[in-house]
């Protein structure tokens, strides 16, 4: 069995913030999906890395999916980088949660409250040329 992707879904009452939170790092829209008078799905992509950002009371999901996602409240999502600074710069003026620190396990980080309510760390591992 090959695993050829896995991808974060991040639940939020409005998908629009999340999107725009994460173009603002270089994700691009790869599919949009409307709901009424605003988005219901959206799948971003930067370098082969995907995210998923959908509402909590999407229509198009199943009943029993649909039911498990309004009571999910929140998901983090940890995204290895090659530049931390470039992201900090990128990201300025968006709610820090954790401010930029090295860990125990040898990255260096800044942890992020993006618009909807989900935890995103970007992270810089030093690795030998």
């Amino acid at each position: 069995m090959k695993i050829s992707r896995a991808s974060a879904v991040l639940l939020a009452e409005r998908v629009e913030p999340s999107r725009d939170w994460f173009m603002k790092v270089g994700f691009t829209v790869f599919v949009d999906i409307p709901e009424d008078d605003h988005l219901g799905f959206v799948l971003l992509e930067k370098d082969g890395v995907q995210v998923m950002v959908e509402t909590r009371a999407n229509k198009r999901e199943p009943d029993a999916l649909r039911m498990r996602m309004k009571d999910n409240r929140n998901a983090i999502l940890f995204i290895e980088v090659d530049d931390l600074d470039a992201v900090i710069a990128k990201l300025e003026g968006s709610k820090v949660l954790v401010p930029r620190h090295k860990t125990f396990y040898g990255a260096e980080e800044q942890s992020y409250l993006e618009p909807g309510g989900n935890i995103v760390t970007f992270a810089k591992f030093d690795r030998p040329a």
